[in-house]
């Protein structure tokens, strides 16, 4: 074998073993929606699996970035497309249950209480006690 030919055959070994593999499946979790079957939920999953992997180039024979940035974008398609089916899907950041624009009263702002005693509950008895 002459010098060029291995030189040639260590390049592509090189640049095949250099290349970024597809991810295989996403590295989050979705649950099943509300109301929505097992089955349901594992036939969206997998046409969501397919979505995701025709979103990093999956079929095409183009394939570019790392295998970290490839299966950030997978696991992006991925959550978006069982989020528009209506499954649960991880959030990131703070989660709240008042909308940002919810006009709530804050807890801070609750006024105190009347001066005196309670009245009694509507249908109470007042008690006797003897002198």
């Amino acid at each position: 074998m002459s010098r060029l030919s291995k030189i040639f055959s260590a390049t592509v070994v090189l640049a095949i073993t250099g290349c970024a593999s597809l991810p295989t499946g996403p590295n989050v979790m979705a649950l099943p929606g509300t109301g929505v079957s097992f089955d349901h939920f594992r036939n969206d999953d997998a046409q969501c699996e397919q979505y995701a992997y025709s979103q990093v180039g999956g079929g095409t024979g183009y394939v570019s970035g790392t295998e970290y940035e490839m299966q950030q974008r997978y696991d992006v398609a991925y959550v978006q497309c069982m989020y528009a089916k209506g499954h649960r899907v991880p959030i990131s950041g703070p989660f709240s249950d008042v909308a940002p624009h919810s006009t709530a009263t804050p807890a801070t702002h609750i006024p105190p209480p009347p001066p005196g005693a309670p009245p009694p509950p509507p249908g109470a008895t007042t008690p006797v006690f003897p002198n």
